[in-house]
């Protein structure tokens, strides 16, 4: 398992901008809906919490867990869009909500005060973080003992992007945002490398439809432009259209009448810091 990921010093101003571009139409996306849904159930949330969330982008799972905590509990949210935290703002104002902090910085290099949180929340997130496991540990030392930490990542398959990931594994090129926790096995060997029992690797299947073969084709496009994909976007423009013109091959080669079913499977990961502190 890698430590991390291969750190691209532009990738943080690269995402700031491709979710500032999003900002409007992000809450349309159908998966978001679910995935706040689940890592909310999976958190175990109840009145007098205190609460962070990692990558609140337009704030659907600080509002939800704002709700449920009360007015006694408390929610920091972390977002590193400016537009995407105007839209969570607006949100919280709608719905005359008063015991959530918004704050625009990075999560991995902001100071926070050690044992604060009772749970930290990240949803569709975590596969940003440049350095997943350092994230993992510095959340560990932000739980107070015995709190809890749930986020997703994708699992398997996942949809299209699946096809392109293992196109461009066979041209020797890893894309984390894939394979870094998408089997159960991963999962559990990143929380307990950060200090966490694993209480769960939920797998939830949020979407199974069937695409014409044009729209999956497309999926490339998008995918590439996601910050996630980084790696892709970096590569000599004539690897990437090797790479490209295989993934459309192998995508006309597994259609059926000019169609591809896509199932997308996300892991959902909850994990609990130790109860007893130890003294050193």
């Amino acid at each position: 398992m890698h430590e991390d990921t291969e750190y691209n010093p532009n990738l943080k101003g690269l995402t700031a901008d491709y979710f500032d571009r999003r900002s409007e139409t992000y809450d349309q996306d159908a998966i978001h809906p679910k995935l706040a849904f689940v890592i909310i159930k999976h958190a175990r949330l109840e009145p007098g919490l205190s609460v962070l969330d990692v990558g609140t982008g337009t704030g659907r799972l600080a509002l939800h867990a704002a709700k449920l905590i009360g007015n006694e509990g408390s929610v920091v949210a972390i977002d590193l869009s400016s537009e995407m935290l105007t839209q969570a703002h607006f949100k919280a104002g709608m719905e005359s909500l008063t015991n959530i902090q918004f704050i625009q910085g990075d999560a991995e290099s902001i100071e926070l005060e050690d044992g604060a949180f009772d749970r930290i929340l990240c949803s569709s997130a975590f596969i940003l973080m440049s350095k997943p496991q350092k994230a993992l540990k510095t959340w560990n030392r932000w739980l107070k003992p015995g709190g809890i930490v749930s986020f997703d990542a994708p699992g398997e398959p996942f949809g299209i992007n699946t096809v392109i990931a293992e196109t461009a594994a066979g041209h020797g090129i890893e894309l984390p945002y894939a394979t870094l926790a998408n089997t159960t096995d991963k999962c559990r060997k990143l929380l307990e490398a950060s200090g966490f029992e694993m209480l769960e690797v939920s797998q939830e299947l949020m979407q199974e439809h069937v695409m014409n073969l044009d729209d999956a084709l497309a999926v490339w496009d998008k995918s590439v432009a996601h910050p996630a994909w980084h790696k892709l976007a970096q590569l000599p423009a004539k690897t990437l259209e090797r790479i490209r013109l295989e993934f459309e091959a192998r995508m006309k080669a597994a259609s059926t009448d000019s169609t591809v079913t896509s199932r997308i499977v996300m892991n959902v990961v909850t994990g609990q810091k130790s109860a007893v502190q130890v003294v050193k």
